[in-house]
């Protein structure tokens, strides 16, 4: 579950406003065999295996590339 604040709300809302692509959400993809590893990337869609979530406007594209076990 992602929850985020006011602060990272309005934080995202800017850095999206800004942006020179376009871009509708923060991407989080996580993963990794020796530990866990999060990249975070602006989208503008979700992929097929993504998970969306939503606050005020703003969506985060969630990838869980869980390594197998």
């Amino acid at each position: 579950m992602i929850n985020l604040t006011d602060s990272a709300v309005n934080a995202l809302k800017s850095v999206i406003s800004g942006s020179a692509q376009p871009t509708s959400g923060l991407r989080i993809e996580t993963g990794g065999c020796d530990g866990f590893k999060y990249r975070m990337s602006l989208a503008d869609e979700a992929k097929p295996d993504d998970t969306v979530t939503e606050r005020d406007g703003v969506k985060v594209f969630v990838v869980d590339n869980k390594s197998p076990p």
